[in-house]
């Protein structure tokens, strides 16, 4: 596999159908515990990634169970292992499948080094639509040179999120609680298999 030719490739082949939408930016703190036991201040870091996020919405990971749950369901889909059962079931692939399905990302920023991984995800978020009779729509990547940062990813989804009024970890908190009705929605389609 030829990363950088296949992530070409892939965007070639979607961009008629990505010129004609309208994209909402999402960032998504992933890892409040990374946050939550770093030296110093957390909100100095939640501050960067909320800034980052130039008007589009910012949701906390936490406070959406239903991207677990989705993770889960699509690693027990590979079944356990017959030895002990690991300490993370599900992979970074199937989190990020849960995401692509979920908030119905079409593109996520990511580094070189990721692109193995967003087409393992993209695999499978496309079994699971396909098996609940949904078209597999691909997320595309978006580049990052220097890599991505820990603890936060940042998407565009097809469905538009209104974001909450203020800044700050208050604006993020109530964003998703806003988010959840739509997310609960969507979860209920994605696991009628």
């Amino acid at each position: 596999m030829n990363e950088v030719r296949d992530a070409l490739s892939l965007a070639r082949s979607q961009i008629a159908v990505a010129a004609g939408q309208t994209l909402c930016p999402v960032a998504l703190v992933t890892d409040g515990e990374w946050l939550a036991y770093r030296p110093g201040l957390p909100a100095g870091q939640l501050s960067s990634w909320l800034a980052a996020c130039d008007g589009g919405v910012c949701l906390l990971e936490s406070m959406l169970p239903e991207i677990r749950q989705l993770a889960l369901l699509l690693a027990l889909r590979r079944g356990l292992p017959q030895q002990a059962t690991p300490p993370r079931i599900a992979e970074p692939a199937d989190w990020l499948a849960a995401r692509i399905l979920l908030l119905q990302w079409r593109q996520v920023a990511l580094g070189l080094d990721e692109l193995a991984l967003l087409d393992c995800a993209n695999r499978r978020a496309a079994e699971w639509a396909t098996a609940v009779g949904l078209e597999p729509r691909p997320a595309l990547p978006v580049l990052l040179p220097a890599g991505r940062g820990i603890a936060c990813l940042q998407g565009w989804s097809a469905q538009w999120m209104a974001a909450a009024g203020g800044g700050g970890a208050s604006a993020a908190i109530a964003s998703s609680r806003q988010a959840r009705a739509g997310l609960a929605a969507r979860c209920e389609i994605l696991l009628d298999c």
